[in-house]
């Protein structure tokens, strides 16, 4: 439930990634549908400083931002949640970082989030978790970036009961949240991010459009996935297990539904990760619906100096893993 504090004048929200690293049950489940695996990461992160206004207002300084509609909709959301809570202040929020909007980071969770959690504390007033999350209408495909929004690590979650309805990216479902089933630390590893900025993001409107063309997947196809999830990537974390890791991120780019994310891009997508390869990769994965890669080494550090080089049509990073959520700094 809220707790009460004195109001704050100004906030700074850090928020970190997240990598997804495949959805499940995209088929016509009998039990469940959807579910998902992945975990926080240090970097890119993104920053909202907010400051209590008489009137909403968000900026978007990032190199690639959220487009004019989608801040609108945050607007509308922060004012449906300022009356429905009674809270006398609005605020203006300005988001700078590196984490580029609709390039598979979980921008639209994280933002959506920290400025509900802003606009409260700026109001004297602590939701729960749950109570953010069910404000930000968020998190109805996958529980991920829900979950590690607020402490980070690994999420492993459930998906939904099945209710007839279609598969559809979170922004769309409105439906009950994903069943958590796990929430851990994920062991220390480097891991080296590519984010291409030469190939076009996907929209809202077209991820949409790729869930309704590519679902429902054959259950054959979803048992194969849930395989490697399981047995091979959760079970590699648990066990701190890298080589395991990296065998079965490796068998889920093969997988029918992480298949169909990645031809999206086509070759373009292809090279970058032949390069990754050719200089040492142990494996690459695409987070989400891309088109950033990710991807595990000995020598992560020195692939990236090299891709920077080879690729600067691409924007590295080095990073790990992040086992805490967002950070919040009153000025």
């Amino acid at each position: 439930m809220y707790q009460q504090e004195k109001g704050k004048h100004k906030l700074t929200i850090s928020a970190h990634s997240r990598l997804h690293l495949t959805l499940l049950a995209m088929h016509n489940g009998e039990y469940r549908i959807n579910g998902g695996l992945g975990f926080a990461i240090a970097d890119p992160s993104c920053e909202l400083m907010s400051t209590r206004a008489t009137d909403f207002s968000i900026t978007d300084q990032r190199a690639i931002p959220l487009v004019d509609n989608e801040l609108e909709r945050l607007v509308t959301l922060l004012q449906a949640e300022q009356k429905r809570r009674d809270l006398p202040v609005a605020t203006e929020i300005i988001i700078n970082g590196n984490m580029h909007a609709h390039s598979g980071f979980g921008s639209g969770s994280a933002i959506s989030l920290a400025c509900l959690e802003a606009l409260h504390r700026l109001n004297g007033s602590i939701p729960s978790p749950t109570e953010l999350v069910d404000a930000s209408g968020r998190g109805g495909t996958s529980g991920v970036g829900i979950h590690s929004y607020f402490s980070g690590g690994c999420v492993f979650d459930l998906g939904r009961t099945t209710d007839n309805n279609a598969h559809a990216p979170s922004h769309q479902v409105t439906a009950s949240r994903p069943l958590l089933l796990d929430q851990l630390p994920m062991p220390d590893w480097e891991i080296g991010i590519c984010m291409p900025l030469t190939i076009l993001h996907k929209s809202q409107a077209d991820e949409r459009a790729f869930f309704e063309r590519t679902c429902p997947l054959p259950a054959e196809a979803v048992y194969e996935t849930l395989y490697h999830s399981l047995f091979g990537l959760y079970a590699a974390i648990r066990e701190a297990d890298r080589a395991t890791f990296c065998h079965a991120l490796r068998a889920v780019q093969a997988c029918a539904w992480k298949k169909a994310e990645r031809l999206e891009y086509g070759t373009a997508l292809i090279e970058i990760e032949q390069a990754l390869y050719a200089n040492g990769a142990e494996a690459v994965g695409m987070s989400s619906l891309g088109p950033s890669l990710f991807f595990l080494a000995d020598n992560v550090a020195e692939i990236v100096n090299q891709m920077r080089l080879a690729r600067p049509d691409c924007e590295w990073l080095l990073t790990r893993p992040a086992n805490h959520g967002r950070e919040l700094t009153d000025a």
